[in-house]
């Protein structure tokens, strides 16, 4: 079948910037993805919008990540986004920093089709804002002991808290001294230990990590950051009383408004409770009475209700 020829428009992109094989030495040297995503902010990417759309104002099409999120997809180059799109787009061309600019506060994926790189709206307002983007590395699980920080920087837990905020998907957080189990020789480290709802993992991993990187030149320290899931009892090492978290969510608590009743109300409130069958047996023997015109006046069903308030 013959793909459908899209429409595209924008700049192009500034010459000697070739994202394509760049994004591919970031995924072999992580260290450099700030660099490229500071080169993306002034370079032309693509985006999808709906092929028929005359509301006036641009939209884009988002998709479910598998994480369960929603995502803005845009992609390094027109083949890239042709390759995604379908005869139910068409594909615009941006400038990076007006593309991110115009979408704040959304999530945004770029080359979702080849793995992709997820920016979370913490990070974006950071790029723009201060041109700045958190190094992460994943790191493979290892065991350590923990105890409570003993010489954590004074700012380092405010800062932590801060972050979290607005992070409704991060219920507590801790920050705990590290030490190689057994004695080994090793410097004590810094751990921040999320509890969050797992489907935020990353996002809340990354949203601590943009905060605090910045206030962390000079810092003769390893930290290191790591998440759990809401849903599982904490690990043992998390029991002793002297470890407490430096973040916990106050849920609100539920507030029952009182709101003045009208005599009548009152009056009805104290009608005794039926069951729904009854309820119906009873509506329908209603209306009957009413097409039958057998109806009594208003003030004697008040005064039948009083009766039944009074105690026997």
């Amino acid at each position: 079948m013959a793909r459908q020829r899209k429409h595209h428009q924008g700049r192009k992109r500034p010459p000697g910037v070739d994202l394509e094989a760049w994004l591919e030495r970031v995924r072999e040297h992580p260290a450099e993805e700030p660099a490229f995503f500071r080169a993306l902010l002034d370079a032309t990417v693509y985006v999808h919008a709906p092929a028929s759309d005359d509301s006036g104002k641009v939209r884009l099409v988002q998709f479910r990540h598998p994480d369960g999120f929603d995502a803005i997809p845009f992609f390094t180059s027109l083949a890239k986004a042709q390759v995604a799109s379908s005869a139910a787009v068409k594909i615009l061309g941006v400038s990076g920093r007006e593309l991110l600019t115009g979408t704040r506060g959304a999530i945004l994926m770029l080359n979702p089709n080849d793995g992709g790189v997820v920016l979370y709206p913490e990070e974006i307002a950071t790029l723009l804002d201060r041109g700045f983007l958190a190094r992460v590395e994943r790191l493979a699980p290892v065991e350590f002991a923990v105890r409570p920080a003993q010489d954590a920087p004074t700012w380092l837990a405010p800062a932590i808290s801060h972050s979290l905020e607005h992070a409704n998907f991060v219920s507590s957080a801790y920050l705990l001294e590290t030490h190689a189990p057994g004695g080994a020789e090793q410097p004590p480290g810094l751990l921040i230990w999320l509890v969050v709802d797992l489907a935020f993992a990353e996002r809340a991993a990354r949203l601590v990590t943009t905060a605090i990187q910045p206030l962390c030149a000079g810092l003769n320290v390893i930290i290191d950051v790591a998440v759990h899931d809401a849903s599982q009892p904490l690990p043992a090492g998390l029991d002793d009383p002297q470890i407490l978290p430096i973040f916990t969510r106050i849920k609100p608590s539920s507030v029952q408004l009182s709101i003045p009743m009208s005599s009548e109300e009152k009056l009805l409130a104290l009608l005794p409770d039926l069951s729904e069958e009854e309820k119906d047996r009873r509506t329908r023997e209603g209306l009957a009475d009413v097409d039958a015109g057998r109806t009594i006046p208003h003030e004697e069903l008040l005064r039948w209700v009083r009766r039944l308030s009074k105690p026997s």
